[in-house]
């Protein structure tokens, strides 16, 4: 899991960036944030095998706000955002649910076989 942790943390990563480079805009780098925190506690999981449960389940939380922050946007502003910053909470609101998707299958996976 942390390996897949960190592609989905360099596609956050690079939707923020991208869009900064296009846009030039500060808050166009927000879903680089979590990226960066996903990208940390994946690779801290993967140096260390014995805190690897325990650092799964905060870069679970991790998605999970970084999945609600674009949704509460997109359902407070939808129509006042433009076309970049739409497809940027989109986004971030995919990438962030998709990640919080396969870590919850993965733990109940985990807690099955235990």
């Amino acid at each position: 899991m942390p390996k897949l942790t960190l592609m989905f943390a360099a596609l956050l990563i690079a939707l923020g960036v991208g869009a900064f480079l296009f846009s030039g805009s500060q808050t166009a780098l927000l879903p680089a944030y979590p990226g960066l925190l996903l990208a940390i506690l994946a690779g801290l999981a993967l140096a260390f095998d014995g805190a690897r449960k325990h650092l799964m389940h905060v870069a679970a939380i991790v998605a999970l706000l970084g999945a609600l922050a674009p949704a509460a946007a997109l359902a407070i502003r939808v129509a006042q955002m433009g076309t970049l910053a739409l497809l940027v909470n989109l986004g971030m609101l995919l990438l962030c649910g998709g990640l919080l998707a396969l870590m919850i299958r993965t733990f109940i996976a985990a807690r099955r076989s235990a």
